[in-house]
């Protein structure tokens, strides 16, 4: 009996100290400098052009789970993005920007090796675009940003991260695992459109 009971004791404290070592799961949250990728286009008369503008500022808010097994680690995630870009639009006269605001939901699946409290990590990540706007207009063009909205995109994420007791912070960076494609037509011309803003990623998470 007392056997038993050690060894039921034993068992007990083994599946709580797995519980709490192989499977985590949080919140996370945190800024992403966006930039949007497209092909330069010049209109047939030179009237104008467009190409890549400068970064913009987004933020990500979800949760995130991670199962370790002793120095590796997977960690999925799923959090709500508000990301986009700008296209500047030069008529030879002036320099204007067209703001494109995309909101996705991300799923990153990251694989990677944890040293003490730092990590480092990659994988892939899938999105799907739930909601995007054009914000700012110039003159008649008006690009169709609902090309975003057609299927879900992939990409990779890869970075850092350190482990502060139940606080963790990551810095990543994303690109995209999607070819140029996308297009829309502005006027009578067409151009090419990476339907999937590259970006850094700063992340602060807390795990219950």
């Amino acid at each position: 009996m007392k056997k038993l009971i050690l060894t039921l004791a034993a068992a007990f404290l083994l599946i709580q100290f797995a519980d709490a070592q192989i499977f985590q799961f949080g919140i996370k949250g945190g800024l992403g400098v966006n930039k949007l990728k497209m092909e330069d286009l010049s209109s047939p008369n030179a009237a104008y052009e467009l190409a890549t503008g400068d970064n913009v500022m987004g933020y990500h808010l979800g949760i995130q789970t991670r199962i370790k097994l002793a120095m590796l680690y997977v960690q999925p995630e799923l959090y709500f993005n508000d990301a986009g870009g700008i296209l500047t639009h030069d008529d030879g006269v002036d320099i204007r920007n067209i703001n494109i605001d995309i909101k996705r939901i991300d799923l990153p699946v990251l694989v990677g090796l944890k040293f003490g409290p730092a990590r480092v990590g990659i994988g892939p990540v899938g999105s799907f675009v739930v909601k995007e706007e054009v914000v700012t207009k110039v003159a008649d063009i008006e690009p169709d940003a609902s090309i975003f909205t057609s299927s879900m995109t992939w990409g990779f994420q890869a970075g850092i991260g350190l482990d502060l007791s139940k606080i963790s912070l990551d810095v990543r960076y994303e690109g995209s695992l999607n070819k140029l494609g996308d297009s829309f037509d502005v006027g009578t011309s067409n151009f090419k459109l990476d339907a999937r803003p590259s970006q850094w990623v700063f992340s602060l998470g807390f795990w219950f």
